[in-house]
């Protein structure tokens, strides 16, 4: 292909994910609900028993570019003002929409493989013996292990995770959890969210 052929090409993916992202589905935070709203930043923020937690969507701008083609990032900024330590996993995060649908937090190396391979293989329909699902895989990998030298992890994935671990007092985190992508089948989000002794809902609309 020449070079040309290639400036041609890599302007037309462009144009086509910036299309797609301007009509992707969007989540804004729900109202009325209990907490601190921002509508033009699209927060919810909440407190109790000396913690606070934030939650903002429509953040994800980073590559993989088309990520929320495939899942629903959130951020969270969690904000510790006890004495005590506190821990945070984000696969304990849930999120579930009016219809039943349960969404459970995906490590970040589960979503890493996933755009991984879209990456090598594109977009299918994929031959069945690189996609079969084995019970003893976790279903994100598809069941598919990629040999070591073909592995090509979307760094970002996991540099803007939300890490699992402790917090220390007077001390926050920020960080992304992703989930399946929640916005096919419902018109409503609910995110509840524990954090040691904090739990709370955080509601959404999906607004196609």
């Amino acid at each position: 292909m020449s070079g040309f052929r290639r400036v041609v090409s890599g302007a037309l993916v462009l144009w086509m994910v910036w299309i797609g992202a301007g009509c992707a589905p969007k989540i804004v935070p729900k109202i009325p609900q209990s907490g601190q709203i921002d509508l033009e930043s699209n927060i919810i923020t909440k407190e109790a028993k000396g913690v606070r937690v934030s939650v903002q969507t429509q953040e994800w701008a980073f590559a993989p570019y088309d990520l929320e083609s495939y899942f629903t990032p959130f951020l969270f900024l969690i904000k510790n003002d006890t004495d005590g330590k506190m821990g945070v996993k984000g696969s304990e995060i849930v999120l579930f929409d009016e219809e039943g649908n349960q969404y459970n937090g995906i490590p970040p190396e589960g979503v890493e493989m996933v755009m991984a391979t879209r990456d090598l293989y594109g977009r299918g329909p994929y031959p069945s013996v690189f996609f079969r699902y084995e019970e003893s895989h976790p279903p994100y990998t598809l069941g598919f292990e990629f040999p070591a030298y073909l592995r090509r992890p979307f760094s970002n994935v996991s540099l803007l995770s939300l890490p699992d671990g402790e917090i220390h007092p007077k001390s926050q985190i920020r960080g992304f959890v992703y989930f399946r992508k929640a916005t096919t089948y419902g018109k409503t989000l609910r995110l509840k969210v524990p954090v040691d002794g904090f739990e709370e809902e955080f509601e959404f609309e999906i607004r196609k």
